[in-house]
């Protein structure tokens, strides 16, 4: 049974990348925005960077957050599927399922610091060739290194990424 979820989870990941539509030979840069909730308090308002460099199949985002608590997160989100939703002339619409993890760093009263795994589900409206909007969903779960020890978190970000 073992050894069936391994080759289900295999094929999911090589069709992923058959069916990728984010250029691979490209480097995308963008800002983007967002909130959410996490598993020591919520931020008002987060800005931050996404990279995607070619041929390495991570998205990444660093964030700092501020509000009720202060820190920077980091996260690495491979995406398991990224497919058109609406595909019409000039009008391109895709949805994305993927697999990340993240770190948030706490500072304030006292520096803590959580890791985890997290599940970035979306939409990206590709404007054209060289600029995407998207917006995305990323529930989480993992561990705080201080005396509550399990650790969820929910993040929603918008953002404007450039493709060179």
């Amino acid at each position: 049974m073992k050894r069936f979820l391994l080759l289900i989870c295999f094929a999911l990941v090589l069709s992923g990348a058959v069916f990728a539509d984010h250029p691979d030979n490209k480097v995308g840069v963008g800002l983007f925005v967002g909130g959410g909730w996490a598993g020591v308090g919520g931020g008002v308002f987060n800005p931050g960077f996404s990279l995607k460099v070619p041929r390495l199949p991570l998205f990444w985002g660093l964030n700092a957050f501020f509000g009720s608590i202060t820190g920077l997160s980091v996260s690495a989100d491979y995406y398991l599927v990224d497919r058109d939703l609406v595909k019409d002339g000039s009008f391109d619409l895709d949805w994305f399922l993927g697999i990340g993890l993240f770190t948030h760093l706490y500072f304030g009263n006292h520096f803590t610091m959580a890791l985890g795994a997290r599940l970035p589900i979306g939409l990206s409206w590709h404007i054209n060739q060289a600029f995407e909007l998207f917006l995305d969903v990323a529930p989480g779960i993992g561990l705080k290194f201080d005396s509550r020890p399990f650790y969820g978190a929910l993040a929603v970000e918008l953002g404007l990424r450039f493709w060179i």
